[in-house]
């Protein structure tokens, strides 16, 4: 298999009436809410919940129970998914987070964040459970990965084009109904160079979105023989050198991440060729903007007088302060505020948050997608099917490592990226068990 598009039989429907358009063309205007328009951008009325993401997937939620409440009575229930399974696990744990919050005295301004926090927690899920369940094909999978990478070409075209020129450009942008952040910078600047975030908040958001994004990027030069050697690889040069010039230690660790997830479902051959066109790429960059290099050996170099780096080290005695006060279900989603303490790292702000229950679960979720999309690669017909399943794993497990490194969830597009990619990773799985066992199809939403 080579350049052919991906088939499965179609799942039974929930119903016919949302047909056109289906889900992954819902999907699709969803990845235009979130990448095209600024991630800084929200509606004033609505406060911190009022992220257009975020009020799409909250609209997305209530669509996927509007057709899941329709269709219990026609259809058995949904097959069990780790993936799936977790997800609704850590959504317990925030609600449990959130009783426990209300139940203690609690800052007036605590009660405020812990409410958005549940607001965003429906956004993600709404987003998540629409795209596990309502995927209705490998085909229309593959279609929505393809989107992606578009998005990931553009966002990463922007962010050289600041690199380059020192300007944001999308700071000129004036969107009717919606205002910008007081403490929005799309560019920033470090050891002397431009640190380029193309439309996210912050350079780490942008670094981890075209981590999610480059391994899919990557599936396709390799196996899409469809399209002319410029098509296919294209977007990988243009996403890599985004991730390299945007001056983050994280982008780099993502980038690697991505280059080694697919590197077992290659020939010794191609992997020796892929090894060799990432040292000429590298070559490239040091030959054009030598700086870039120097600036990022010395921020792996000097780790331990970095102030974020020192800032995170820092954090560990006041999260043990925390946790040993709420060790199960924590002090509340979205309640520990960034004035008490900059923890820099999503997995210790969960445990914080959501206590023991909340971190293993959200960290579950991660787990169980890489080793989903793993196991269903190998239950894949063709070539492509199990580059795919690679492309997921690896998307996943760069968004989760870079987790690690900021506060993912605070930012609209890191967040939506992280659970729409769960959700392609859960329907993944679903989709690629029918070719399988031949056991019947679970239903979507269409």
């Amino acid at each position: 298999m080579s350049g052919t598009r991906l088939s499965a039989p179609r799942s039974r429907s929930f119903s016919t009436r949302l047909a056109p358009p289906d889900t992954v063309t819902l999907l699709i205007v969803y990845l235009v809410v979130l990448y095209v328009i600024p991630s800084d951008r929200s509606i004033a009325a609505l406060g911190a919940a009022g992220s257009l993401s975020v009020v799409f997937g909250c609209g997305v939620l209530v669509v996927w129970g509007y057709f899941i409440i329709n269709s219990s009575a026609k259809h058995a229930p949904l097959r069990p998914n780790p993936v799936r399974v977790l997800q609704t696990v850590f959504i317990v744990a925030v609600l449990a987070s959130y009783v426990v919050a209300m139940t203690r005295a609690i800052p007036f301004n605590e009660i405020s964040t812990a409410d958005t926090g549940l607001i965003r927690t429906a956004a993600w899920a709404g987003i998540f459970f629409i795209t596990a369940d309502g995927i209705g094909s490998l085909d229309r999978l593959e279609i929505l990965l393809r989107r992606m990478v578009i998005a990931g070409t553009a966002i990463a075209t922007l962010g050289i084009a600041q690199f380059a020129t020192g300007l944001s450009f999308v700071d000129i942008i004036t969107i009717p109904g919606l205002v910008q952040s007081d403490t929005y910078a799309s560019i920033t600047s470090r050891g002397g160079l431009v640190r380029s975030a193309g439309t996210s908040t912050h350079p780490l958001e942008y670094g981890l979105v075209l981590t999610i994004i480059f391994p899919l990027a990557l599936c396709f030069a390799l196996r899409d023989s469809s399209r002319n050697v410029i098509r296919r690889w294209l977007p990988i040069v243009v996403i890599a050198l985004g991730m390299t010039l945007a001056g983050s230690r994280s982008a780099i660790i993502g980038l690697v991440i991505g280059g080694l997830a697919m590197t077992p479902v290659l020939s010794r051959r191609g992997q020796a060729w892929f090894a060799a066109v990432a040292v000429i790429f590298a070559g490239i960059i040091y030959i054009a903007a030598p700086r870039v290099f120097n600036n990022l050996r010395y921020l792996f170099v000097s780790t331990g007088d970095d102030p974020s780096s020192v800032s995170r080290t820092g954090s560990l005695g006041v999260v043990s302060d925390f946790v040993t006060r709420n060790p199960l279900f924590g002090r509340g989603f979205g309640t520990f505020q960034p004035q008490y303490q900059i923890l820099d790292n999503q997995y210790l702000l969960v445990l914080v948050e959501t206590g023991l229950f909340g971190a293993l679960s959200f960290l579950g979720i991660s787990i169980a997608a890489i080793v989903c999309s793993t196991i269903a690669a190998r239950r894949a017909k063709t070539p492509l099917e199990r580059n795919i399943g690679a492309a997921l794993a690896g998307a996943v497990a760069g968004g989760a490592v870079l987790m690690t490194f900021f506060d993912g969830l605070s930012f609209p597009q890191a967040a939506g990226s992280l659970f729409l990619v769960l959700g392609i990773a859960a329907a993944y799985w679903r989709l690629e068990r029918p070719a399988f066992d031949g056991a019947a199809s679970a239903p979507v939403i269409r």
